[in-house]
């Protein structure tokens, strides 16, 4: 509930909500079916298929404003953040694919998890999926998400990065971000257990390229092959090849990161002071 009374209360801003129940065991639906006999912008929904990216797609399918966001269930949406999100896209084509980027804050019990601002670095947004402000030509394009993976996140920072939309950065905290045991990847869980799940989501990468071959330029073609290359190399822990693979540094110090145990263990223990560079 606390997800939905943040999107709510948001001020300066008109705007409906689409919650979509994806089989919820507990009391949620009944609270929000109760949520929403006060709440005439908030529109409840059972998910007719099965996972997080069904209904995400389910939602964005039913979604009628200029702009779409999506928001998980047990996030936090500071007040005042949306408003400000659609003000940093006022003046952009609405014609043309666009998407803003907005910062992310954590949110977590464990002080060395709590607080911590991703990006860092100011006039930059995150390429997270909840971080994500679509126009409709954007939303056509990312959406609907593969729903044969357990998540949104990869696909979508796939479309941002390189279809060609314009990207509109600001340093809006968008999300209180909550980190748990129950995020679909996170330095909680032991190397081979984080590398299965990694390789797992990787693997939209094929999936990606194969749906929008005729839409890259051939730059990004090839840029994304280099990435199929370099998440092979990683797979199996071969750092020569991470080492030579043509993506940005970053890519690279980022699969190194988690190419084997060792590498591993030494990026979780420097987590906080490098967690949203």
């Amino acid at each position: 509930m606390q997800a939905v009374t943040s999107i709510i209360e948001q001020h300066d801003v008109s705007l409906e909500l689409i919650f979509v129940d994806d089989g919820s065991s507990d009391s949620t639906l009944q609270i929000v079916e109760k949520f929403s006999l006060r709440a005439p912008n908030l529109k409840l929904f059972r998910n007719p298929g099965q996972g997080k990216c069904s209904a995400f797609n389910y939602g964005v399918s039913l979604a009628s404003g200029r702009y779409v966001a999506i928001f998980a269930g047990d996030d936090v949406m500071p007040q005042g953040s949306l408003s400000a999100r659609m003000n940093a896209l006022n003046g952009e084509n609405p014609e043309l694919p666009v998407v803003g980027l907005c910062k992310l804050k954590t949110l977590s019990e464990d002080p060395k998890e709590d607080g911590h601002i991703v990006p860092k670095a100011k006039g930059r947004g995150v390429y997270s999926g909840v971080s994500y402000l679509f126009n409709r030509p954007a939303l056509s394009r990312a959406f609907p998400v593969p729903e044969d993976f357990p998540n949104e996140d990869t696909f979508l920072e796939l479309a941002v990065l390189h279809l060609g939309w314009k990207q509109v950065h600001s340093d809006v905290i968008g999300c209180f971000w909550r980190v748990h045991a129950g995020n679909s990847m996170n330095f909680r869980f032991p190397f081979d257990e984080f590398n299965r799940k990694l390789t797992r989501r990787m693997e939209v990468l094929t999936v990606f390229q194969r749906q929008f071959e005729l839409e890259l330029a051939s730059d990004q073609k090839r840029l994304i092959s280099a990435k199929i290359d370099l998440e092979a190399n990683r797979a199996k822990g071969d750092i020569i090849g991470i080492l030579m693979a043509k993506v940005p540094i970053k890519d690279r110090l980022r699969a190194l990161a988690y190419a084997n145990r060792a590498f591993y263990e030494f990026r979780r223990k420097l987590n906080k002071f490098l967690s949203g560079i």
